[in-house]
């Protein structure tokens, strides 16, 4: 039987930085944040991710949660 343990997280704002002036499609910009701990309430994320990206010069178009888990056999 294997066992997943989670080992680390991060999320990551995807940021809106203008328009491409030959295809008139957007440019986007990312930036992450380490340290999340893995298996967070997406609520709690959002609120945090929110919170920076009021902070940013870019509007926040998506935000993403990326998992590692080690699969132990």
């Amino acid at each position: 039987m294997a066992v997943r343990i989670p080992r680390s997280a991060r999320f990551t704002l995807a940021l809106n930085a203008g328009t491409n002036q030959a295809t008139g499609a957007m440019i986007r910009r990312s930036i992450s944040f380490s340290n999340l701990i893995p298996g967070s309430d997406a609520e709690a994320i959002y609120d945090v991710a929110e919170a920076i990206g009021g902070l940013l010069s870019m509007p926040t178009v998506a935000v993403t949660v990326t998992e590692i888990d080690q699969i132990i056999v």
